[in-house]
Formats: structure tokens, C-alpha cells, sequence
């Protein structure tokens, strides 16, 4: 049997198919979303009034937080597991005494911390896990983030260098990703980099780093080509970057003495048919980049007030045809001006 979607007819195998690439879809979403552990904070510390250290045994003496063992989950869920299916008893949450639900908080093997000095130093478990009795999830949004450890060491005056926090991450050293094609891919980081700490340049780098290395030697992009004609184009769409290396002064200096491309036979008088190139809409800085002294057209003159002149109206019907005009139309809008 066919289905009719939307006007068009659908076979079985077609309907099968687009049913196999629907439940593809749903698999791959499925596999990007991190899978989240229903352990609730707020229900054992903010409604049972445990403290940390009841199910964190390890916490003022150990140098991770310690996990909950199985020992000090039964004292509660002994009881509470007693009329449950065994699937869901806590104690399907350990293997031997390994708690086997994700540790959200994990380090990379790459950063120094020692929980029980920050425990014993603090005193507050509050101070970096805030709002925790409040949680009622575990999943990667409990991880604290650098930003939270260097704000907290400012505070208490520990030195702000790499090696405090980190084993071999040194703002000497380059780290993984600036590895062989590096180079040539950096500027699109640099320019849009994600929330990673390590897309960061300015962990290690300085704004007068980038201008000074870019002046030495260019992109790859800067070559005969851009010169004669490609960087005129991404001057226009995105002028922030060039400014970056760039001031305008530079520009003029360069087009006082040598004229753009497109300004080849026709460009000025007496046709001057480079109205076409700027008319319309006009840059944002107009004609003026170049020509100081270029006619305003903020003065040009109004149409004349009588019932033969209207806004709206199709100026060329009689403009160019029996009325000749005093300057190019490029067959826009004769109202932008004209008023």
C-alpha cells in the first residue's frame, strides 16, 4: 500500500527507507547527548539532612573526594530497598566497592589538586560546589571550570602560574593542538573559538603577539592575487580584520598612487559610469573615502511640487526618454535622493 504525504505518493520501499534514515537520526542524537545519573542532592542533604561526609567518607582525608561506599549507602537503603526489584536496589550501583555511577567532577590526569587541602583550607564544601544541595542530577555541568579555580586563587593571592595547577601545561610549551597543520587553522580559532579553555589564545598570548607576527610574515591568503584584486572584496565585507594588522591611513597611501582595478576606461568622465559600482546601497563611508571633494548628494534637488511628481513614482517613464538626465541612473531608486 502507498502513502500520499504532502501530495506526493510514497511505495513501501521508499516508506521503509525514510522510516530507516528517521530512526538513524534519532540514533545519532541519541549518541551526542550525555547521558545524565538520577542522583538526587537536594532529596539527601536538603530534605534527609545528611552532610557531605556521611556518603564522602573520604573528604577530609583523602586526596580525591572519595565515592560513596556500599556500606554507607545500606544504612538507609537496607530498609528502603526491601521492597523494590532487585535491578533497582543501590547495590546494583557498585561493583565490589567500586562505585561505578559517573564521577561528573573528574580531573584530567594532567591537573594537580589535592581535595583534602582545599577541604581542610576552605572548610566549606559550599565554596566550590555551590548550590549542590539544591542539585538534583549528576551530570558535566557540576564540574568546576578554570575560571572558578583562577578566580578563587586570586582571592587568596596563589600564584597564577601554570604550574600550580597543572603537570606539564606551560605557557612556554605548546600543547597538543598546535601540532602540524596548526598554522594554517589557528586564525579561525582565534577568531571563533569555542567555550574550551583551550581555545583560549589569551591564556598565553597577547593581541600585540598576533599583529606583530602577522607583520613579519603574511597570511596565506596575501598573494598576487589578493593584491590585484581579493583584498578590495574582503575590505568591504569584513573590514574588522583587516584593521587587526591594518589602519586606514594605509589604504590611502597605497590608492593615492595606485588606482583599483575596476577605475579602467568608462570609470570617470564623461560617462563616469562608476555610479554603478557604489549606487545602491552606498558604504557605509560613500565616495568619500577617496574623494574629499565628491558633490553631496544630500544636496540634490527636489522634485518639483506638482501632481505630476509623486513618491513611488516611475521616474524613467519620462526621465532618459523625453527628459534627459544630468547624471547616470543606474536604474535604482530616484527617491533615496530626490525628495
Amino acid at each position: 500500500m502507498a502513502i500520499l504525504t504532502r501530495g506526493r505518493v510514497i511505495t513501501p520501499t521508499r516508506a521503509t527507507a525514510l522510516v530507516m534514515v528517521v530512526m538513524a537520526a534519532g540514533c545519532m542524537l541519541g549518541k551526542k547527548e550525555k547521558r545524565r545519573f538520577a542522583f538526587s542532592h537536594a532529596m539527601h542533604v536538603a530534605e534527609q539532612g545528611l552532610e557531605c561526609i556521611n556518603c564522602h567518607a573520604d573528604v577530609g582525608r583523602s586526596e580525591t573526594p572519595g565515592m560513596p561506599a556500599p556500606d554507607a549507602c545500606a544504612v538507609c537503603h537496607e530498609e528502603i530497598d526491601a521492597e523494590k526489584p532487585v535491578e533497582k536496589h543501590v547495590s546494583q550501583l557498585f561493583e565490589g566497592d567500586t562505585y561505578r555511577a559517573m564521577h561528573a567532577a573528574r580531573l584530567e590526569d594532567e591537573v594537580v589538586f589535592s581535595h583534602v587541602r582545599h577541604a581542610t583550607a576552605l572548610a566549606d564544601c559550599g565554596l566550590c560546589h555551590a548550590g549542590i544541595e539544591t542539585n538534583t542530577a549528576v551530570d558535566p555541568g557540576m564540574q568546576l571550570s578554570m575560571d572558578d579555580c583562577t578566580d578563587c586563587h586570586a582571592t587568596r593571592n596563589v600564584p597564577a602560574e601554570c604550574g600550580t595547577c597543572h603537570t606539564t601545561v606551560r605557557a612556554d610549551v605548546a600543547p597538543p593542538s598546535h601540532g602540524r597543520n596548526w598554522q594554517r587553522t589557528h586564525g579561525g580559532c582565534a577568531r571563533w573559538p569555542s567555550e574550551a579553555t583551550a581555545d583560549r589564545c589569551s591564556l598565553c598570548h597577547q593581541d600585540s603577539s598576533c599583529i606583530q607576527c602577522h607583520r613579519e610574515e603574511a597570511p596565506e591568503n596575501h598573494n598576487v592575487f589578493w593584491r590585484m584584486r581579493g583584498h578590495g572584496i574582503t575590505s568591504m565585507i569584513d573590514r574588522e580584520n583587516c584593521a587587526a594588522c591594518h589602519d586606514p591611513v594605509s589604504c590611502d597611501r597605497c590608492h593615492s598612487d595606485a588606482l583599483p582595478q575596476s577605475h579602467v576606461a568608462g570609470w570617470g568622465a564623461p560617462r563616469d559610469t562608476h555610479c554603478f559600482g557604489c549606487h545602491f546601497p552606498l558604504r557605509e563611508e560613500g565616495c568619500v573615502a577617496c574623494h574629499s571633494r565628491a558633490y553631496s548628494h544630500d544636496s540634490a534637488p527636489p522634485k518639483p511640487d506638482d501632481p505630476f511628481h509623486v513618491r513611488g513614482q516611475n521616474c524613467r517613464q519620462c526621465h532618459g526618454l523625453s527628459a534627459p538626465l544630468v547624471h547616470v541612473d543606474n536604474g535604482d531608486d530616484c527617491n533615496a535622493c530626490h525628495h
